[in-house]
């Protein structure tokens, strides 16, 4: 209760300093120029309602970004929103998937096939998986980040919010321009457009952008003279706009991405086996005698803050692959899709929208440093195909009087398949199957069992789900917003750990099999090269299990319009986010099982106010989420192999928290903006293990990933010269509180908090034909944790974020 009470306090202050002049809002449009004879701020249109509205007249809690700014903020993907949009976290989830919450809500599962808690779209095109989302992003239009569950319109796996990316269109004269950056570790940076019309019925746009280092940002904490962490990443799109009649329109979108950059690497910081008999204390008086002198002894860095300290095997002579071939710790990940959308105007009032994706996803031998040594000890490479098909249809129209809007909508995915294969390879210091140093037979090690064990996995899903919207302004101030949406899905699952042929840990899961049910033990013996995951009654073999779930997601919201100028708003939700599998390297069957639905009812308060002539916009929000059924990254307490990751539901869990953002232009050519959230997340039921195997009750405990307090600050000054030219200067400043990447709160999993200020000192054209940008992010250097990782191995790491990065940036534009 006396939590509830300080959020409902911050929640009255909050609304107190907007009735008296207010401090903040919930869209920036700035960042770049503002040179111009009006101070009042620029109207924003967003599409989070599926058709255009000023940002002022929605009554949904959005962040919105134009393309200038995120140009100017170097937003290349998702990720870089962490130090941008307060109560948004993007972590890694250590196989490259990127973990993303917002507003406390997240899942994390670096399983490629993870369904997020926050859903990313494209013009549209729904990302269903975090790690389609990783591709560059350039030429946008704008960013919009809606904030709360968005399932009534944006529909599975959008329980914490929505990321939309809006891109340029055609346009109906010819139009050009670059950029080219040069940065700190050699870092190349061009993107560049091309438009214009074809015919008066065609019109196209080309755009693309790369980014190339030869210059690894990270170095080995055992030799200075190593480094890792080169970037090669490049993203083509086609959009082709087509008037087939003056009432018919087509748009075809063809967009892709590259990424063969080197994965990153994690920093040593603690001697924590997961393997119970080469723990402290597993026999009396012992200190984890039972597991490899060399990792025991190693220099670890718990206390460092140096970003770019890190370790890795490559280079080697053990750190090979299966084959014998060296491991290289490069990414291989590629993203094709294509899209056709079409608007068909049907009378005044009414228009149908059709839209159809296809999306492949493909990461080929993707190798990531997972084991954080200098020799191999448990490092993990990635192969993965991913296919999915959306279609969606959309009626829409509104009264003649225009008082009433409304939507209806059928959505379906015919076809989501995947397969994925982790193959983690094991060095002979890992004890995580078998110690090393054994008593009386010396440092057998693990090769003695083999040291390649692959997991295979397949996913298949469909879904169907038709929905509603419709807004009503039954008064002149009041108007009324009701939304709802049904899905049926269903998602099956196969998958099992293996081993290479001729390995003789075979007999020893046999013999563990029949431990189990001594009695009969069905799959054995096991074939050599075959699965050899146990399940709970003694089978031997894949686990296989289907997901059939059904929801209904619904919206309705009341605001309050007294004024031009003001708007109140009060909405009661309810979201879900799909159940979903892991793919895990698994001796029980328990490891790989699936979590069922999320659900969670969010009500929410909101105010969105302009003051001082439409010079000062002002927006706060307030909420509560009662969840059901979280889904979390647990573990499962084997009693051979100690604690395995497996998914797990949390029956009871709640978050509340309050926001409140600004943005001013106090004289002409000042443009000010700040953003605030506070947030408490709290598990109400669940019992489950800690990272050693504890039982242990996470009732009361804070969600992993979900910082306290987050909060931004941005300033960008410009100063005409003659006519002509201007320049500019621009700084913003963001804060990230501490958190954790485990559920019970250990500190050896802890994220310091930390705050990032970013600089830009700019001159050009005043008409934005062309623009001359030094730049520098971090320029503190100031040390940050992205996540830490609970690996299979003995070493436990951290991922850091990047250190101080500064460069020249030019920008022309022809027009």
């Amino acid at each position: 209760m006396e939590r509830k009470y300080r959020v409902a306090g911050v929640l009255f202050a909050s609304f107190g300093l907007s009735y008296a002049g207010g401090v903040l809002a919930q869209s920036e449009e700035g960042g770049g120029s503002k040179r111009a004879s009006s101070r009042m701020l620029e109207e924003v249109v967003v599409v989070a309602q599926r058709r255009e509205q000023s940002i002022n007249d929605v009554p949904i809690a959005v962040s919105a970004l134009s393309g200038e700014k995120m140009k100017s903020l170097g937003i290349v993907n998702p990720k870089d929103l962490n130090t941008v949009v307060p109560g948004f976290t993007s972590s890694d989830g250590g196989y490259g998937t990127p973990v993303y919450t917002l507003r406390g809500v997240g899942f994390n599962d670096n399983s490629h096939f993870a369904t997020p808690a926050v859903a990313v779209y494209l013009n549209e095109i729904n990302m269903p998986y975090s790690i389609m989302s990783k591709g560059p992003n350039f030429d946008m239009a704008r960013l919009e980040v809606l904030k709360g569950p968005q399932g009534t319109l944006f529909g599975r796996s959008s329980t914490g919010g929505a990321i939309n990316f809006i891109a340029n269109t055609p346009s109906e004269e010819f139009e050009a321009g670059f950029t080219t950056s040069y940065g700190r570790f050699e870092t190349v940076d061009v993107e560049g457009y091309v438009s214009g019309p074809v015919s008066d019925s065609l019109r196209y746009r080309v755009s693309g952008r790369t980014i190339q280092s030869g210059e690894g940002w990270q170095h080995s904490v055992t030799d200075d003279s190593r480094t890792i962490g080169e970037k090669h990443l490049t993203g083509l799109r086609g959009i082709f706009d087509l008037d087939a009649s003056e009432d018919l329109t087509f748009q075809l979108i063809l967009n892709g991405w590259e990424d063969t950059s080197d994965a990153q690497a994690g920093q040593p910081t603690t001697f924590l086996p997961n393997n119970p008999f080469a723990n402290d204390g597993f026999i009396p008086g012992s200190t984890a005698a039972l597991s490899s002198e060399k990792v025991r002894n190693y220099p670890f860095i718990p206390n460092t803050e140096d970003p770019q300290a890190a370790e890795w095997c490559k280079g080697d002579p053990s750190c090979t692959d299966i084959n014998g071939d060296p491991l290289d710790f490069t990414v291989n990940d590629s993203l094709m899709q294509a899209a056709l959308k079409s608007k068909w105007i049907l009378g005044e009032r009414m228009e149908a929208n059709f839209l159809a994706s296809i999306t492949k996803y493909e990461s080929d031998d993707s190798q990531f440093p997972t084991g954080a040594q200098p020799e191999k000890h448990s490092e993990l490479q990635v192969t993965m195909e991913m296919t999915v098909i959306d279609l969606e249809a959309r009626l829409s129209g509104n009264s003649e009087s225009e008082d009433v809007h409304w939507l209806l909508g059928f959505h379906t995915t015919p076809k989501d398949s995947a397969e994925q294969l982790l193959m983690i390879n094991y060095g002979e210091s890992a004890s995580v199957l078998f110690p090393v140093n054994l008593p009386l037979i010396g440092d057998l090690g693990i090769s003695a069992f083999g040291q390649y064990f692959p997991s295979p996995g397949e996913t298949e899903y469909t879904s169907m789900a038709p929905y509603f919207n419709m807004d009503w302004q039954f008064s002149e101030e009041f108007k009324v917003t009701v939304g709802a949406r049904y899905t049926e899905e269903e998602r099956e699952y196969s998958g099992c750990s293996e081993a290479e042929a001729g390995n003789p840990i075979f007999l020893v899961f046999e013999a563990y099999a029949r431990l189990r049910n001594p009695l009969t033990t069905q799959g054995a013996p096991i074939l050599e090269g075959g699965c050899l995951t146990v399940s709970p009654e003694g089978n031997i073999g894949r686990h296989e299990e289907t997901l059939k779930e059904d929801s209904f997601s619904y919206r309705v919201v009341l605001d309050w319009a007294p004024n031009d100028d003001w708007l109140f708003y009060l909405s009661q939700s309810r979201g879900f986010k799909s159940g979903s599998f892991p793919i895990n390297s698994a001796s029980d069957t328990r490891q790989l099982a699936g979590v069922r639905q999320e659900q969670v009812d969010a009500s929410e308060i909101g105010a969105k106010m302009d003051f001082l002539d439409g010079t000062f916009h002002v927006n706060t929000a307030a909420f509560y989420y009662a969840y059901i059924d979280k889904q979390l990254l647990s573990r499962y307490d084997d009693p051979v192999f100690g604690p395995l990751p497996a998914l797990a539901n949390a029956p009871k869990s709640a978050v509340q928290g309050v926001e409140m953002d600004f943005n001013i232009i106090p004289i002409d050519g000042l443009y000010l903006s700040g953003a605030i959230a506070y947030i408490e997340t709290e598990i109400k039921e669940f019992i489950g293990f800690d990272v050693e195997g504890n039982q242990t009750d996470f009732a009361g405990n804070e969600f992993n990933f979900s910082p306290n307090l987050t909060y931004s600050l941005l300033a960008d000054y410009s100063i005409p010269i003659g006519d002509d030219y201007e320049v500019g200067i621009a700084m913003d400043y963001s804060y990230k509180g501490e958190t954790n990447s485990s559920l019970d709160n250990d500190p050896r999993f802890a994220h310091n908090d930390f705050a990032f200020t970013n600089a830009r000192l700019r001159f050009g054209r005043a008409d934005g034909n062309w623009t001359l940008t030094a730049w520098g992010k971090n320029i503190t250097n100031e040390y940050a944790i992205d996540s830490v990782s609970p690996s299979v191995g003995d070493v436990k790491y951290r991922y850091a974020l990047m250190p101080a990065t500064y460069g020249l940036s030019f920008d022309y534009k022809y027009f």
